[in-house]
């Protein structure tokens, strides 16, 4: 039985990861803000992100906390000792990222810096999962996009994964630490609350409201289905041949949001779609 410490592990992706885990027999730390990003200001803890944790909430410990104090989360990390930390807490939108820049920084970069800090006198091996991003590749320029593929993001929020995949890469050669570095693209599935592209489709054709698309639709994603993407997060933090590699996180097949809306089509006809400028 391992001791797993998920950071952001009350979130879309990282509750998935958490039950995981869970189910594998393994004690199950989840590190925590439990704030949305949507709702800054919110007192209390959203509903969904405890709806996320239902039905296995009595076989985890959940701790409050930010990754960015350094010294809690050395604090914590040192009690718990753990095998495996999977640190997927950050700012997960990339038009927040593009209006709250210097937060973006601190949440994707300045968090990651702190772990590593921490991890490189840390006297317990564990194994370390950086979850960046597919935005780090900006334009796709090969077909398929494989994880050597050239990486050139085109706004802040794949800036700063790559930043992070750098500096990750760095302290794994300097330090020799076990790490791996996940590249996550477009998950979709329910409990996402972060206004994804499908999400926001979905919530439009069933209030009746109007989807308005740019362009014809053309435009195409490598969508991906949250349990997919936990599944494989959860096997590069366990697997031993994970260790300093790099992994896409992907359906493997793109597909455009004129093929998503004609999906979203057949359940609700009546949807309402405008193409455009």
């Amino acid at each position: 039985m391992a001791k797993v410490f998920i950071t952001g592990g009350a979130g879309f992706v990282g509750s998935r990861v958490a039950k995981l885990f869970v189910d594998r027999g393994d004690e199950v730390f989840i590190f925590d803000t439990f704030k949305q990003y949507l709702i800054p200001n919110a007192e209390a803890t959203p509903p969904n992100l405890l709806l996320r944790l239902r039905g296995f909430m009595d076989k985890i410990e959940l701790v409050q906390g930010d990754t960015l104090n350094k010294d809690h989360l050395r604090r914590v990390l040192n009690r718990i000792k753990p095998d495996i930390i999977i640190h997927m807490a950050a700012l997960p939108l990339a038009f927040m990222a593009i209006e709250h820049t210097e937060d973006a920084f601190q949440s994707i970069l300045g968090s990651t810096v702190n772990f590593l800090e921490i991890l490189r006198d840390f006297e317990h091996p564990c194994r370390f999962v950086y979850t960046s991003s597919s935005m780090t590749y900006g334009d796709f320029v090969t077909d398929p996009v494989t994880e050597a593929s050239p990486q050139n993001p085109k706004e802040i929020y794949g800036s700063f994964k790559l930043a992070g995949e750098i500096v990750c890469r760095g302290y794994m050669r300097c330090y020799n630490l076990d790490l791996a570095i996940v590249r996550p693209s477009a998950i979709y599935g329910p409990f996402d609350a972060n206004q994804r592209v499908i999400q926001k489709f979905i919530a439009r054709a069933l209030s009746g409201e109007a989807i308005k698309v740019d362009g014809d639709g053309s435009m195409r994603l490598d969508f991906t289905y949250v349990d997919d993407a936990a599944q494989a997060i959860f096997l590069v933090g366990t697997h031993p041949a994970a260790k300093g590699e790099t992994f896409n996180v992907t359906r493997g097949e793109a597909r455009s949001l004129k093929d998503v809306l004609d999906v979203i089509q057949k359940e609700i006809p009546e949807l309402n779609v405008q193409y455009g400028p």
